[in-house]
């Protein structure tokens, strides 16, 4: 059967060349190179991959990783410079670990804000997947992935604000003001459907001009 499909698509070419020759021109259709390696790269990340943490030592053995390289569990850190950003994420939990998509997740976390932010705030957000031991930046597609913001704040406007941030006095719309802000553990229902599983890194950066206002990455999974 494939063999017939081989035969077929070489007589299908033979076909093609041919007819170019009586017409002495083969005009093909152009397309844009980097969406076409972009739809490329993204249909690789959307496969369902399964976290290092459970993959056997033969894994690593095979694909020469170190296995000291795995995400084992849920982390953040800032990327910043904490002496002079004017937001500060004291503390962060998320639960389960692995995220489970779609679900309930639970969330906890203490912000400090040392001087009122107004808008435009812009925001970077670079997204990585961990595809055989590789980091793979996920190019930003429709407005997804690896984008950039020109005002956080214009988001803002079309997102209601949760019911917790209101019962907890947290600003959930621009400006920004002064304060130490606390949700305690709350669960969320997130209803996103066809997230790819596998290990993940997303780098948040807040900047007002020039000036950053909060950087942070965080390592997470989901299954």
């Amino acid at each position: 059967m494939y063999a017939n499909m081989e035969a077929a698509g070489i007589l299908a070419l033979l076909c093609l060349t041919a007819g170019a020759s009586s017409f002495r021109v083969l005009n093909f259709k152009s397309y844009d190179r980097n969406a076409k390696d972009a739809f490329d790269i993204m249909n690789i990340l959307m496969r369902r991959r399964t976290s290092e943490r459970y993959m056997p030592q033969s894994y690593f053995q095979k694909y020469g990783i170190s296995l000291s390289s795995r995400l084992i569990s849920f982390s953040y850190k800032n990327c910043g410079d904490p002496s002079t950003e004017t937001a500060r994420l004291l503390e962060l939990q998320l639960s389960p670990d692995p995220i489970r998509l779609p679900g309930v997740i639970q969330l906890a976390f203490k912000v400090i804000n040392l001087q009122r932010a107004v808008s435009p705030i812009q925001m970077e957000v670079t997204l990585w997947k961990k595809v055989i031991g590789m980091w793979i930046r996920v190019p930003c597609w429709h407005n997804v992935g690896s984008c950039s913001y020109g005002d956080f704040c214009g988001f803002l406007d079309q997102t209601p604000c949760p019911k917790a941030f209101h019962d907890n006095n947290i600003p959930c719309k621009c400006p920004f003001p002064t304060g130490n802000y606390t949700l305690p553990t709350t669960e969320f229902d997130v209803n996103i459907p066809n997230v790819p599983s596998g290990d993940f890194c997303i780098k948040v950066n807040f900047k007002i001009d020039s000036s950053t206002l909060s950087c942070y990455e965080a390592y997470f999974s989901i299954a």
